[in-house]
């Protein structure tokens, strides 16, 4: 009986380990299948949870790009020339652009076209193509999107574009950001990209960048005019105050490609000849994270409601890079009688600059306003100061001083709804808000409260009219504090400065 009750227990106890045996090796064979069939990382088809990773994790995204030596960009991807743009050049390009640079032209414009021509690529994205055949009345272009998974366009644009000025070495960051502004907003409306560089674009970038976008991509390079120390400036001088700058330990004080930068995008980006046509620009920097969904077109609504300026992040700016462009600023307003109902929010009680200024790596703007003989006459007036170069003037304190100078106060707007990162200053929409629910932030101090914030006084900034007596009394109260720093100020000045500190008058 023994025996038997034993083999009783052997037989369910065998059956039972070949059923587990079956049941574990189809859980292997399912595992496996879910694997091949998961969404793969690079390209624009990535699923939205890998958007939740590549924001959260963008450093490990970059470190695992660098290592990564298989080609980036995809086979259906062709680049072309723009149309009316030349298409055929000589062998040697360096010959020919020293040989346009040196001959006669009209205009600049087109000088700087003949000159960038064969250093300029255009691709056509499949949003733009499918869109042109539905308008046209095909089903087979609406099919095929939905196969893609590419939205329709519900309205027509505003004339816009994303312009990024970028090196060919900040690729893999730009794909982080490119991600997330896709899956964020652009995939509902398809705005192009316009790249510029002032060397040329390699074709793994080229290739890269259009492969994870379905929108039109042109790269272009920058004319030299417009990336070069002008004649006025003397350089022996400019390389002194540079050396100078480092070894106070300014930041970029010692960088002449910085200085390049910052004049370029004060007073040139917008004259570059592939942005002729285009209305209104959204800057983005390689890096930054975007971490709400926006379900509306910001390019329409600033064109809609009569804005012309719009940040998301004010802070202040380093004092020892703008020694002087608080007074060129005023004797410019007054020279040329300019009234302002919103310059007080750059000034502090002493009539000097409080250093607020919008961060202009975010800013979506009217390239209208830019190109406007105001803007123009600013920009060479203070070109000609030669601060960009002897100083280290930023092309956001130049663009906000414009704004408060040539803008009303209620065409410049604050996007509230944007939840923004650059290097480590993030904001995001308040908690308690609408807007909130569409963002996914990290669990980091918002700067729109910290100290360094300059949001504060904007939403407390009432409109005030600004004269031409403001600014010759705080061009005269800023003069006589340079004779206090230097321990000459009079006692008159002394009086008046103490006057005002007390009442606050500015």
């Amino acid at each position: 009986m023994k025996g038997t009750g034993i083999r009783r227990l052997a037989v369910p106890s065998a059956v039972s380990l070949c059923v587990a045996c079956v049941y574990f090796a189809c859980v292997v064979v399912i595992c496996r299948s879910a694997l091949n069939e998961r969404p793969q990382r690079v390209g624009s088809e990535q699923s939205v949870l890998e958007d939740e990773y590549l924001w959260k994790h963008t450093s490990r995204i970059d470190k695992e790009a660098e290592n990564d030596t298989e080609p980036r960009w995809s086979a259906n991807v062709t680049l072309g020339r723009l149309p009316g743009w030349p298409t055929e050049f000589p062998s040697d390009l360096d010959a020919y652009r020293t040989r346009v640079m040196s001959s006669p032209w009209i205009n600049a414009t087109e000088k700087h076209q003949a000159e960038i021509a064969p250093w300029v690529w255009h691709h056509r994205g499949q949003a733009d193509n499918l869109q042109s055949q539905i308008d046209s009345g095909s089903r087979e272009a609406l099919a095929e999107m939905a196969r893609l998974g590419i939205v329709p366009r519900a309205s027509s644009l505003a004339n816009a574009a994303f312009v990024v000025l970028i090196r060919n070495r900040e690729l893999h960051a730009f794909l982080a950001t490119m991600r997330q502004l896709e899956d964020r907003f652009n995939r509902r409306f398809h705005y192009p990209y316009v790249f510029l560089n002032d060397e040329p674009f390699t074709d793994e970038f080229m290739h890269a960048v259009a492969a994870n976008t379905h929108s039109n991509v042109t790269f272009a390079r920058i004319p030299h005019d417009h990336w070069s120390v002008p004649e006025f400036v003397n350089e022996e001088q400019a390389h002194r105050a540079r050396e100078q700058m480092a070894a106070r330990g300014v930041v970029y004080g010692g960088s002449l490609s910085y200085r390049h930068m910052c004049r370029f995008n004060s007073g040139f980006f917008y004259k570059h000849p592939v942005l002729q046509n285009v209305d209104w620009y959204w800057r983005v920097e390689p890096g930054v994270d975007f971490y709400c969904d926006l379900d509306y077109d910001p390019f329409a609504f600033m064109r809609d409601s009569g804005k012309k300026y719009s940040f998301v992040i004010a802070l202040r700016e380093l004092a020892e890079t703008v020694p002087t462009l608080w007074d060129h600023t005023l004797q410019f307003m007054l020279e040329r009688n300019i009234t302002s109902n919103w310059m007080s929010y750059f000034v502090s009680r002493s009539g000097e600059y409080n250093l607020c200024h919008f961060w202009s790596n975010f800013e979506i703007a009217s390239l209208g306003w830019l190109r406007s003989p105001e803007y123009a006459e600013y920009f060479t007036y203070l070109d000609h100061a030669q601060g960009f170069f002897m100083e280290r003037w930023g092309d956001a304190p130049v663009h906000s001083l414009a704004a408060g100078m040539l803008l009303q106060r209620d065409e410049v707007h604050f996007f509230d709804d944007i939840g923004y990162r650059h290097d480590a200053f993030a904001r995001c929409p308040a908690l308690n808000s609408l807007a909130h629910t569409r963002c996914r932030c990290p669990d980091e101090p918002n700067f729109d409260t910290s100290p360094g914030s300059c949001l504060p006084r904007w939403k407390q900034l009432k409109e005030a009219e600004w004269t031409h007596r403001d600014t010759r009394e705080a061009l005269r109260l800023v003069r006589e504090r340079r004779l206090f720093a230097t321990g000459v100020e009079p006692p008159i000045a002394v009086e008046r400065r103490r006057w005002y500190d007390f009442f606050g008058a500015f």
